[in-house]
């Protein structure tokens, strides 16, 4: 028989029918077609029903994973600072306390709490948690509290190094299983690899997660909150970092640790930088197994080999670290090192930069024979040296601020030889400010008339009153390119000199 016309409707359409109209269409046919419509009808359906849960699925971010495995490992740290008006860690709400409230709390010679907050990171499941040294540094009572939770546990300092600026502190967990994080190689990591920053921003924002990339490694030469580490070898990211988010983690897509979040740069726009993972886990371990970290000293002061193209000199190497200055009585000097020389070999390892140099000798093995190759003029020479411990240096030299525009200072109160020669050569009377003790010459300083024996007064209008006071102007103009204004004293006569600050090198 013929079928003249058939109508078929959607499920979802109530009103509308649609004739599909062929005359002489066999049945067959028609059951093909329809049992076609209905397939296709039942699709639409399944997609409209599913489509949008699965593409969800689909589509969700990895960092999820990231932030479901790190956050619980992050911790908040507080932290009680005791102070007094005579202290050095005076404040501004300290201060206050005293106009207001005279000799009561807070007041002069009493007890003040100054707290502080920021981040850290579970290593171990005993309870060993890394954070910054500047998190905790001068804390009468540390504390550490878990993302989500009321309670706090107490923590002890086990130790700390601002060398890194890195600290180590521990809590008892009782019967509490904790998660930890592992370190990733950070001599993998890669510019462009992402980069996800974990911690507590601003002290009370905790388990905030951020997300961006390694946008440059190696970096060095930074002022961090008001203290400057002497190993800086830092992974920079654009992942956003926060006050607070110093002592956690920065982790890569598969939560292991590759650097500990350490500084920021305000007017960067969200530039921050992070210790690498390779380091830390060095530090980590000393810290652990010693209390303390335990470093080699070679007495050296050197800055990068610079050549230019098309005058190059025969025999001179393209990189290594020159020698500017030798500290006397130190390894280097009776290993027979001279200024000029440059150092391109340290125990067996290539030296491309002074850097370099000073990780090679941090971790270099102490009180053992060991090979400094060295390019003096065009001539190849091995020297045998034996390094001592950073940490046991001469009392003259641990009264010396580190060397700052060719010039190297001391406590005008200062009981070291040289610093009595000088004072007694020249009459220098002076009991506020620091006396100079050796200049560099051709460098920023002595190109400003500036000579040994000078007292430095004022460093751009602010008084340096004493030691402490230069070692903070120093670090706040540490990254500064432009003439800096200094009031020094020549005797009885003071005047302002203007000197230029240029890359100088770093003392080994």
């Amino acid at each position: 028989r013929s079928v003249v016309g058939v109508s078929v409707r959607y499920p979802s359409d109530t009103v509308r029918a649609y004739p599909l109209v062929r005359a002489g269409v066999s049945a067959a046919e028609v059951r093909l077609a329809a049992a076609v419509l209905w397939l296709l009808a039942v699709i639409g359906v399944l997609i409209a029903g599913f489509g949008p849960a699965a593409a969800a699925d689909t589509v969700r971010s990895p960092f999820v994973a990231v932030g479901r495995t790190v956050r619980p490992a992050v911790v908040n740290i507080r932290t009680i600072r005791s102070v007094t008006q005579g202290g050095v860690d005076t404040s501004p709400l300290q201060e206050m306390f005293r106009q207001f409230f005279g000799d009561e709390e807070g007041g002069s010679g009493n007890r003040f709490e100054n707290p502080g907050t920021g981040s850290g990171f579970v290593v171990n499941v005993s309870g060993d948690i890394l954070t910054n040294h500047h998190v905790i540094a001068g804390a009468d009572a540390i504390f550490v509290r878990f993302s989500g939770e009321r309670r706090e546990y107490r923590a002890e300092l086990v130790g700390s190094d601002p060398n890194t600026d890195l600290a180590l502190i521990r809590i008892d967990p009782g019967a509490r299983a904790l998660p930890q994080l592992r370190f990733a190689d950070s001599d993998a990591v890669e510019v462009g690899d992402w980069a996800i920053a974990v911690g507590n921003p601003f002290g009370h924002l905790e388990g905030s997660l951020t997300v961006g990339v390694v946008s440059a490694k190696g970096r060095g030469d930074l002022v961090i909150a008001g203290q400057t580490p002497r190993y800086q070898d830092f992974i920079q990211t654009d992942a956003s970092i926060n006050f607070g988010n110093s002592g956690g983690p920065l982790v890569d897509v598969n939560g292991l640790v590759i650097g500990v979040n350490t500084a920021i740069n305000a007017a960067g726009q969200g530039i921050g930088f992070a210790v690498p993972s390779n380091l830390v886990r060095r530090i980590y371990e000393q810290l652990r197994d010693k209390g303390r970290v335990v470093r080699g000293y070679l007495g050296v002061r050197t800055r990068d080999v610079l050549t230019v193209v098309g005058e190059e000199q025969a025999g001179r190497p393209q990189a290594g670290a020159e020698v500017l200055h030798v500290e006397e009585n130190s390894p280097a000097s009776r290993a027979g090192v001279q200024v000029s020389d440059v150092i391109v070999r340290l125990d067996g390892h290539e030296v491309l930069d002074r850097r370099q140099l000073q990780f090679l000798v941090a971790d270099a093995p102490l009180a053992e024979a060991i090979e400094c190759e060295v390019v003096r003029g065009s001539v190849d020479l091995t020297l045998t040296v034996e390094l001592t411990d950073l940490a046991e240096l001469p009392q003259q030299l641990a009264d010396e601020i580190s060397f700052w525009l060719g010039m190297e200072v001391a406590s005008v109160a200062s009981g070291a030889k040289r610093v009595k020669r000088l004072k007694e050569a020249l009459g220098v009377d002076a009991t506020s400010g620091v006396i100079v003790v050796a200049i560099d010459e051709d460098q920023p300083a002595a190109e400003a008339g500036i000579r040994p024996g000078d007292v430095l007064v004022a460093i751009d209008g602010q008084e340096i009153g004493d030691l402490a006071g230069y070692e903070r102007l120093r670090q706040q103009f540490a990254a500064r390119r432009e003439p800096l204004s200094f009031l020094i004293r020549t005797g009885p006569v003071e005047n302002y000199v203007l000197v230029e600050p240029r890359d100088l090198g770093v003392r080994q």
